[in-house]
């Protein structure tokens, strides 16, 4: 798991996922959307904490099959982990556009959140893709999980534009005021589809193993 799933691809996830969920609330959004976006930060701390074990295990084994190998802590581990996703929350805020103006000052600080959550989802699937090129093969990966969030967005998506706007509330400013959760769902099918594509073309191939040129270097030169 640790080598076939990138970890920016599950640190994207994670901001986008945590913005989601604050700009939900600040922009008062509908109420399945509120608690989908809190379902969404729990699993994404559920996957976050298998990779993280999955990555010192597979630490671990290295270092006890090779004498060379460099033992890295836990500690060590969960430090990197902590300081790169402190990376991902840093960063200013554009301020609202001008046609944001009739909205309050809490729905506009929850539409520049969601904008940011809608934009690190897009940028989330790229190093994702990018793995699965490098390594050519898609093997330790879960294609129902692609296959569940697909639908998750489609119908997400779906529920969000069949809604009716609220009363005395036009479909122009319904549109405005739910744009980037619209955007975060419906927008990465894209990138979703892309990585399908791969799975179909890498279904069969084996994944290359990239070895530490250290790990295997013999201890005395011939």
């Amino acid at each position: 798991m640790d080598r076939a799933l990138s970890i920016w691809f599950l640190l994207l996830w994670l901001a986008g996922d945590s913005c989601n969920l604050i700009g939900s609330f600040l922009a008062d959004q509908l109420p399945l959307q509120k608690y989908t976006a809190i379902y969404y930060v729990i699993a994404d701390l559920v996957m976050l904490t298998m990779y993280t074990y999955y990555k010192m295990k597979s630490r671990s084994l290295l270092s006890a099959s090779s004498v060379s190998a460099v033992t890295v802590s836990p500690d060590h581990l969960l430090n990197y982990w902590f300081e790169e996703s402190r990376s991902l929350f840093c960063g200013n805020v554009a301020s609202a556009p001008l046609f944001l103006q009739p909205f309050t000052t809490k729905e506009i600080i929850g539409f520049c959140i969601g904008s940011l959550s809608s934009v690190l989802y897009l940028f989330s699937r790229l190093p994702q893709i990018y793995t699965n090129f490098k390594r050519k093969s898609t093997a330790g990966v879960s294609y129902f999980l692609f296959a569940l969030v697909i639908l998750g967005n489609t119908t997400y998506g779906l529920s969000v534009l069949l809604k009716n706007p609220d009363l005395g509330q036009g479909e122009s400013s319904y549109l405005i005021h739910h744009l980037p959760w619209l955007i975060g769902s419906l927008g990465t099918l894209t990138l979703d589809l892309i990585i399908s594509v791969q799975f179909m073309i890498y279904r069969n191939a084996q994944p290359r193993v990239e070895l530490n040129h250290d790990e295997t270097a013999p201890l005395i030169g011939s």
